[in-house]
């Protein structure tokens, strides 16, 4: 048997380059994945990124989310969701209780079964500041960044922000979150590893209606209510967290339980490996 991983790869991206790592971890050894091809015989699936409303019909969805209002196909295999602003979604589109079962969980959450970071003692007083993968695909702000010389990060560096790209690869990004301080993060994956391994982390959001072309804020809400933390704060700039305040602003406290059980999640992937 043969399985495509369907995932965000048109640009690197660390979010999106994790989604096979984690699969391919949990995949039956005598299950084999594939390079994805819309018309191969390969059973399709779909794990990490919010991709729902771009998969084809017959496709198995193992913690996916939804990020926009574009009606997904009507013959998705659900065994899992991100969060249950998607599963609502998903029922408002036509899909029966029984076909989304209330099995919560991004699958980045269990990366740190799979991944241990390298220890870098160096990082441990300063803040991982994790820009959107778009501040190299928008002009304004690929200009932004592309003009910035080796002293302005040397600068932040003394203030103590570190910055970390999220098209470095994953293994960096990961180890640079997991030894940080805390995380200041525009990209969703910058909070939700965070999280698994453990580090303070603030959401880094770009105006009030989000970043540009994604749909608002559904996807960090879907994100943030699957684990409890529905009244969270966020930073405009990066540069507003200080020594004064990051633990305020860092270390919040669940509003509601989490609706995540890891070990729910990983037993709830399709092509599992028994002893796993």
């Amino acid at each position: 048997m043969e399985v495509a991983l369907h995932y965000y790869n048109d640009k690197p991206n660390f979010g999106d380059q994790i989604s096979p790592v984690i699969v391919d971890a949990l995949l039956d050894s005598k299950i084999s994945r594939v390079p994805w091809t819309e018309n191969g015989e390969a059973v399709k699936m779909s794990a990490v990124g919010s991709v729902i409303h771009s998969l084809r019909p017959e496709t198995q969805v193992w913690g996916s989310g939804s990020m926009n209002q574009d009606v997904p196909s009507d013959k998705l295999k659900f065994h899992a969701v991100r969060g249950p602003k998607t599963r609502k979604f998903l029922l408002e589109c036509g899909y029966s209780e029984e076909q989304v079962p209330e099995v919560y969980g991004d699958p980045a959450l269990l990366l740190p079964e799979i991944y241990t970071p390298k220890v870098l003692p160096w990082t441990s007083d300063m803040w991982v500041v994790i820009p959107h993968h778009s501040c190299l695909d928008s002009a304004h702000r690929r200009n932004y960044w592309g003009n910035l010389t080796a002293e302005d990060f040397q600068d932040w560096e003394l203030f103590g922000y570190r910055i970390v790209f999220p098209n470095e690869p994953w293994q960096d990004v990961v180890d640079a979150i997991a030894n940080a301080k805390g995380v200041i993060s525009e990209s969703l994956h910058g909070l939700i590893l965070a999280d698994a391994y453990g580090v303070p982390n603030v959401w880094w959001k770009n105006g009030e209606e989000g970043l540009a072309g994604h749909a608002g804020n559904f996807k960090f809400q879907d994100y943030f209510e699957s684990v409890g933390q529905t009244d969270q704060k966020f930073v405009s700039h990066f540069e507003e967290i200080t020594e004064d305040n990051w633990q305020e602003l860092m270390n919040r406290e669940t509003a509601k339980p989490s609706l995540v059980d890891v070990d729910v999640l990983r037993e709830a992937f399709p092509y599992r490996q028994a002893s796993v």
